[in-house]
């Protein structure tokens, strides 16, 4: 099943077209990581498809129905987005901060249910934060709070789960535990992650996309997309592409 399917999509800003004409499908139950240079048009893609940023020309749908005949309501229960830069709510617990992705499912001057609560914990769980719950989110290490940010996005129930550089503040050691939880997470929904870091999403992707200028240099499983000729088309930058005996993945090794 289709859970994604992007259509010449034109997109940008109001002085700047980004993304250029670009069109994929990502299936249900898979995990796309998005790869490419600076300006490449990683965020602006992932912004366009949480109706962020307007789309100026084609067509997006999200599990078949055209993203255009979404309220906003509907939108915020299919697709989550995680931005790279979320800053912590003074005052708030974990609990509360998490709380804030039941936004669609509340009535209007209404409290959270139960079942919000329910499904907030839940979501908290998933992300193994369960220590953290009734802590002052501001108190939080940058590892820690990520897991929050992504609790929040899961509480929202989306069948798409989109993260603008998940691990790019991260140390070692919480960028490898973010990776797994969400490797566990897309088995019950779809995700696509922006990186920089081109062997950790090989490690961790199903499929990459390999972005230069807002256009598709390549797209497919990380040994297809990770060649030489591709890094150079994308980076101009010379690689060395290894299979990791372990993970069976493509890695690279970066020439002088």
């Amino acid at each position: 099943m289709k859970a994604l399917e992007v259509e010449n999509l034109i997109c940008g800003y109001k002085d700047k077209v980004v993304i250029k004409n670009l069109s994929f499908t990502v299936t249900a139950g898979e995990f796309v990581g998005i790869v490419g240079p600076n300006g490449s048009g990683k965020t602006t893609l992932l912004r366009t498809i949480s109706g962020l940023l307007p789309l100026t020309m084609g067509e997006i749908r999200l599990e078949g129905g055209n993203f255009k005949n979404l309220t906003r309501n509907e939108l915020a229960k299919t697709v989550a987005f995680v931005p790279q830069l979320m800053e912590p709510v003074e005052g708030f617990s974990v609990l509360d901060m998490v709380l804030l992705g039941r936004t669609p499912y509340v009535n209007r001057f209404s409290f959270e249910s139960a079942e919000d609560i329910q499904v907030a914990k839940w979501a908290i769980k998933e992300l193994q934060a369960e220590e953290f719950t009734d802590q002052d989110v501001t108190k939080l290490s940058g590892g820690e709070f990520q897991r929050v940010a992504i609790a929040r996005a899961l509480a929202q129930e989306p069948k798409i789960l989109l993260l603008d550089e998940p691990i790019s503040h991260l140390d070692l050691r919480y960028q490898v535990k973010i990776l797994k939880l969400l490797r566990k997470l897309r088995q019950q929904r779809t995700i696509v992650a922006t990186f920089h870091d081109l062997n950790m999403a090989s490690r961790f992707c199903q499929k990459l996309m390999l972005l230069k200028k807002g256009e598709i240099i390549a797209y497919g499983y990380p040994d297809e997309v990770l060649t030489a000729e591709n890094i150079w088309k994308a980076y101009r930058v010379k690689a060395q592409v290894k299979k990791n005996p372990r993970t069976k993945r493509a890695s690279l090794v970066f020439l002088p």
